[in-house]
Parts: C-alpha cells; sequence; structure tokens
C-alpha cells in the first residue's frame, strides 16, 4: 500500500528539478492554490526538497535579520590554487 501511495503522489506531482524552481519562485510570488497543493504532497515523499525549502527560508530570514554582514566579508580573496581548483570543478574541461 505504501509504493502505491509513494508511486501515485511521484506520477502526480513535480519532479524535484522542477520543486527547485517552484521554491525559488515561491519567495517572490505566492503560488497557486493547486500547486501548492502538489508542492505539499511532494514534499510528503521527499525528505530532499522540504529540506531545501527550509534551507532557502532560512537564509532569507538570516539576510533580513542582518542586511549588513552580507557587505563585511566582501575583502575575502581566493587564493590562486582556490580560485584553479574552484575553476576546475565548475568546468573540469577547461583545464
Amino acid at each position: 500500500m505504501r509504493q502505491w501511495v509513494v508511486n501515485f503522489l511521484s506520477r502526480h506531482t513535480p519532479s524535484c528539478k522542477e520543486m527547485v524552481r517552484l521554491i525559488s519562485d515561491s519567495m517572490e510570488k505566492q503560488p497557486s492554490i493547486r500547486l501548492r497543493i502538489k508542492m505539499a504532497l511532494h514534499y510528503l515523499i521527499c525528505k530532499w526538497c522540504l529540506r531545501y525549502k527550509k534551507q532557502l527560508f532560512f537564509i532569507r530570514k538570516m539576510l533580513k535579520l542582518h542586511p549588513g554582514k552580507i557587505e563585511e566579508d566582501v575583502s575575502i580573496v581566493l587564493s590562486p590554487e582556490a580560485r584553479k581548483r574552484l575553476n576546475w570543478s565548475l568546468n573540469p574541461k577547461n583545464p
């Protein structure tokens, strides 16, 4: 029975990839009731999307509470080695 419910929900709710976009969009504009229901059903079967949503809303809350902290660490610069590693991890085909 449990597997049937999970299969049903996964067929009738957005994919995780779609949920990432929907969660981000929902921070700016409230989705329709139908879409909110689909998202809520997705959260029942996917703890990762629920965690992602909580993390995004937590970050947003902290940024609103501490707006001055954002600009304090701008002076931090990556070392040339760190930049090279980061660049390689983002573009492994480009050495």
